[in-house]
């Protein structure tokens, strides 16, 4: 279950339908997410499609759901570092960022990879080596 608010999310994202990713974004759009990072293959394409969708739901007559807040969103081409970005560098002046999510779209998260290199980030901000 996702968030419903202060929340990061990094998106993962290769291979999936327009019509996918459109859900994808409706709802983490609907749990007000507070920034978006997006990694892999589509990430440009994605980041730039949910800028657009923000303009849209601006513009547009109808009531259309944002947040009450400004949606950050980056594209990252590494995992590594959108993760480390995501932990370090995503920052409101409008949110209390508290957390963030991992959101794999793409099927090809390699957690061990990722306990890892969280475990490397853990012990060099403690100063350990």
């Amino acid at each position: 279950m996702l968030p419903d608010k202060d929340w990061v999310c990094l998106l993962l994202v290769k291979g999936k339908p327009k019509t996918y990713i459109d859900e994808v974004i409706s709802k983490i759009i609907l749990h007000n997410v507070g920034w978006l990072c997006t990694v892999g293959d589509e990430a440009e394409w994605v980041h730039d499609y949910v800028d657009e969708e923000i303009s849209y739901r601006n513009a547009e007559v109808e009531d259309l759901y944002l947040p009450p807040h400004l949606l950050i969103t980056t594209w990252h081409q590494d995992l590594q570092e959108a993760i480390w970005y995501s932990l370090f560098m995503a920052n409101s002046d409008k949110v209390d960022l508290k957390e963030v999510i991992i959101l794999d779209i793409s099927g090809e998260l390699d957690i061990p990879t990722v306990k890892t290199y969280l475990e490397k980030l853990k012990m060099k901000e403690s100063g350990d080596k």
